[in-house]
């Protein structure tokens, strides 16, 4: 178990206020009750009555959302005062890969909080109800409760007119990841080629809305409530952030800074916000404060996981090698304890090999001082290309 003192969690106290943009805590059922999601396509919305067949009673749980300004990049990978507080490591970053997809399954124990990457766009969730079935889309009509929450974010009268936005722009991009806490899977739809069950191309991207009703309806699994293994009911912690997208030619200095800041964002907000998820921080919405439980000279913190993939590597058309690598870095800056990264098939799985090679040839097996600037040079020199959009 790790642990940090409590001066250093009275300046983490302090990182959060200056960085948290907006928050709210919705009892799912309600929101759903108030925000029924607007289905499109017809075979989302088939999906969704089979998922949820009491309408709103059928969902548990409590969301918690947060929004997050851009954090600043630490000046180097190596571990100090500013590091404690922002990001660094004393132990190397934990690193598996997966030739498969995420399965939002438990932590191991209490003490561990579970991320997953939502691959978003600009704007938060925007897309749920239209015929495409790309990531974003995929994680929506599986935790459907995140459908409402857009449509509710889209309603509140005060506060940000910008809470369902995942970058905001002021002469250049700024990122504001959005992280929900505990939304509730639903069903799981199957989206592999299988010619026997009446998808020969598979159910993704554009094939969905023009697949068989009959199809879909066999594809999908339904959860009512899904345990742990000591029979308490667990929920999906959600890290939605937006990647760079239709970039052309070789990766820019600047390029790579941006992923490289976004993905840092994500994470060490992650980071933050689960330290409330085990209660090492209490949050009191009504008052932005953040209080200390319970205020010990050292404090156990919980061990950090996020699971993802090909981030911006579909439709916006990025390459996986160095985003794979960049993720690699974001995750080692912002002090994660693991990154479990989800390939899609062998090809993915050699190009996100190709990533990790180059995160340790220029962090992890590196003694001495790494500054994060150099890094970025050495990234650019690299000379990765964007690739194609796949059009989904």
């Amino acid at each position: 178990m790790s642990s940090i003192e409590l001066s250093t969690l009275q300046k983490i106290k302090e990182n959060i206020f200056s960085h948290l943009r907006d928050y709210y805590s919705f009892t799912a059922s309600e929101l759903v009750k108030e925000n029924p999601p607007s289905w499109y396509c017809q075979n989302k919305k088939v999906v969704y009555n089979m998922s949820c067949p009491n309408g709103a009673d059928s969902f548990n749980g409590t969301l918690k959302y947060t929004q997050w300004t851009q954090f600043d990049l630490t000046k180097s990978f190596n571990i100090d005062e500013k590091n404690a507080i922002g990001g660094g490591r004393k132990e190397k970053l934990e690193i598996e890969i997966l030739n498969d997809i995420f399965d939002y399954s438990p932590p191991d124990d209490d003490n561990t909080v579970v991320w997953y990457i939502n691959f978003a766009d600009l704007n938060l969730f925007g897309y749920y109800g239209g015929s495409l079935y790309a990531q974003d889309e995929m994680q929506c009509l599986e935790h459907p409760a995140l459908c409402s929450l857009h449509d509710k974010l889209e309603t509140i009268p005060d506060g940000s007119p910008t809470r369902t936005r995942t970058t905001l722009s002021s002469g250049k991009s700024i990122a504001t990841p959005v992280l929900i806490r505990g939304v509730e899977r639903r069903a799981f739809v199957k989206t592999d080629c299988n010619e026997t069950e009446g998808r020969p191309y598979g159910l993704y991207g554009n094939q969905f809305a023009i697949a068989n009703v009959d199809a879909v309806k066999l594809a999908t699994t339904v959860f009512d409530k899904r345990l742990d293994n000591k029979g308490n009911p667990y929920y999906s912690n959600i890290i939605a952030m937006e990647a760079p997208k239709y970039g052309k030619g070789f990766y820019t200095n600047s390029t790579i800074r941006m992923v490289l800041e976004t993905a840092y964002s994500g994470f060490l907000a992650a980071r933050f916000e689960s330290l409330v998820e085990t209660n090492v921080l209490e949050r009191k919405y009504k008052d932005s404060e953040h209080t200390i439980i319970p205020e010990k000279d050292e404090i156990i913190v919980p061990r950090v996981i996020i699971h993802t993939g090909n981030w911006g590597c579909g439709v916006y058309g990025g390459n996986i090698s160095i985003m794979a690598c960049l993720q690699f870095a974001a995750a080692h800056l912002a002090g994660i304890d693991k990154v479990v990264y989800h390939t899609i098939d062998d090809k993915s799985q050699r190009e996100v090999n190709v990533g990790l090679e180059i995160y340790k040839e220029l962090v992890m097996d590196i003694n001495g001082m790494i500054k994060v600037d150099d890094f970025i040079i050495k990234v650019e020199r690299k000379k990765f290309k964007w690739g194609f959009s796949n059009g989904t």
